[in-house]
């Protein structure tokens, strides 16, 4: 079983339903900027949405649901 690299709480950023940056997803998840985007680029994360020129987000309900489907997994 999958077990969440920190504890989840009302201030957790995913189940604030919150859009991410990788800067906040990466510590999240337990794993490197580099390899979520690794992860995008090979079809297995959730696409990101382009914000602007600089600014990348991912909806917080797409990652649950990625997460969700590891765990199934």
């Amino acid at each position: 079983m999958h077990q969440n690299p920190i504890p989840t709480t009302q201030t957790d950023p995913l189940k604030a339903g919150n859009n991410l940056r990788v800067s906040t997803l990466a510590p999240r998840l337990g794993i490197s900027k580099n390899t979520i985007w690794r992860l995008v680029r090979e079809g297995r994360f959730p696409k990101p949405i382009k914000l602007s020129e600089k600014v990348t987000v991912w909806k917080a309900a797409d990652v649950l649901a990625w997460l969700d489907s590891k765990e199934a997994a």
